[in-house]
């Protein structure tokens, strides 16, 4: 290793933190998928999650967050979101007996309804099974909302696409989940507006 672990450290969370400023420009895009989420589940929608790898964990993060709560200082009840990464019994049989490019296409078809929305997390934008739900999602009269590194197909799939401006992984990583808990944070706020913070 050339240098010091501290300077692997600086050299890391500098590229995380200009990865950050340059997110911070999707400032608009950000809202407006908290908005979209939050117009859906104030009309009796849902919200679909899906991803791979890290992208899965962020999946069940980010519903993790909705059905419980995002803010300590907020009260309120289940938001309804579902993490297509969860069913290993469903994933491992339907990946066996059919393929894993239909398997978040698959759920979408069972679980979504118009009015919903689909948020997928892609860091390449082009993970294949996450293309084929947005397919799926838009075919169905859901909202689409894309979380990717830079490019990809899923930037013209979604109706709201939210891009880091990276190529590294784990760079993108560490901002979508800023980006996550953002759109967490401004849906509550959006649908609890009297709770006092």
């Amino acid at each position: 290793m050339n240098g010091s672990p501290l300077d692997y450290i600086r050299h890391e969370m500098e590229k995380t933190s200009l990865a950050m400023a340059a997110a911070a420009t999707e400032g608009q895009a950000i809202a407006a998928a908290a908005g979209l989420i939050a117009e859906a589940m104030s009309a009796g929608g849902k919200l679909l999650i899906c991803g791979n790898g890290g992208s899965a964990a962020d999946s069940q993060h980010v519903a993790a967050e909705f059905v419980g709560r995002f803010s300590r200082t907020i009260e309120r009840g289940p938001l309804p979101a579902l993490a297509l990464t969860t069913d290993t019994s469903f994933l491992t049989a339907f990946c066996n007996d059919y393929s894993f490019e239909d398997v978040f296409a698959r759920q979408v078809e069972a679980f979504g309804a118009g009015g919903d929305v689909l948020l997928g997390i892609s860091t390449s934008g082009d993970s294949e099974n996450v293309v084929r739900a947005f397919i799926e999602a838009r075919g169905r009269g859901m909202g689409t909302v894309a979380l990717t590194g830079r490019g990809g197909r899923l930037r013209d799939l979604a109706d709201i696409p939210i891009e880091v401006s990276s190529l590294e992984t784990a760079v993108i990583q560490n901002v979508h989940i800023a980006v996550e808990h953002l759109i967490c944070g401004l849906v509550e706020r959006i649908l609890f507006p009297e709770v006092p913070r």
